[in-house]
């Protein structure tokens, strides 16, 4: 129904809006994860979320994919021009998704927290420590396969990476609140001012792994859209694919600085502010 009010095309134009419907879109993914899987909302949160995000994701796509076909000559700037809207939709999204999982983290006792979140907490490892620890090599295989799922589930469905997305969204608003919360406990300060410190440190490395993640649902997105809009081979179709291979190359350096950033400073920048 969403989608009907506020089209594809509108979101595209106004890109910010994508936040305030990634707020929506979640809050709603809770409530309908607790009361029909109440023993296990956490993962059903994520999966009611993606359901609500999915159409307007590959409307989208869609438009993004035309966009770029109609290109004349290639030009390197060309799949950042194209396709920035849809990128910047995709990290508003994210972003309102992370703030919805990270208010309901601080704000919900510990057992509710521990309860609804268990599938988020068990995924990174939360038990004593603020992040998962691990080598440069560890930490950028892990975000591989992670970026290679986003970007064979795209192909083979349009936005079909958007689960990945929320599901990253979720555990890193999980880790926020669960951080911000434990550290409010012993000191007995706001937790919302943890909750900002650490953003602040996390945020370098998260936003270069989540930007690399969105680039590979798009590259494989609107590849997997060029397959049925175009004819193989035309000339429309090796445009869309010429974009598609300058982003998923890109999204790979984004990686390897994400692992960098993760495993050089985020690590350091914990142990500084005693989180």
């Amino acid at each position: 129904m969403l989608e009907q009010l506020f089209p594809a095309s509108w979101i595209e134009r106004k890109a910010w809006f994508a936040f305030v419907l990634g707020v929506s879109y979640t809050v709603m993914g809770i409530g309908s994860a607790l009361l029909l899987f109440p023993k296990e909302p956490g993962l059903a949160a994520v999966a009611f979320t993606s359901l609500l995000a999915l159409p307007s994701l590959n409307k989208l796509l869609t438009l993004e994919t035309e966009q770029a076909a109609r290109e004349r000559k290639f030009d390197l700037t060309d799949p950042f021009r194209n396709h920035k809207d849809i990128f910047s939709v995709y990290i508003f999204l994210f972003v309102g998704v992370l703030l919805v999982f990270s208010i309901f983290s601080i704000i919900l006792p510990n057992i509710a927290t521990n309860e609804i979140f268990a599938e988020q907490i068990n995924a990174i490892g939360i038990s004593g420590s603020a992040i998962g620890g691990g080598g440069f090599k560890s930490i950028f295989s892990n975000n591989l396969v992670v970026f290679l799922f986003a970007l064979i589930a795209s192909f083979i469905y349009g936005s079909g990476a958007i689960f990945i997305i929320i599901w990253n969204a979720s555990v890193w608003g999980v880790v926020f609140g669960v951080i911000a919360r434990d550290a409010a406990t012993i000191t007995n300060y706001n937790p919302f001012t943890y909750f900002i410190l650490a953003m602040i440190v996390i945020a370098p490395h998260m936003i270069t792994e989540a930007s690399a993640y969105i680039m590979a649902a798009i590259s494989g997105g609107i590849v997997s859209k060029a397959v049925i809009l175009e004819k193989a081979f035309s000339k429309k179709f090796t445009k869309v694919v010429q974009d598609a291979l300058v982003i998923f190359f890109v999204a790979v350096i984004l990686l390897l600085i994400a692992a960098y950033v993760e495993t050089n400073i985020t690590h350091n920048l914990f142990k500084v502010v005693g989180l």
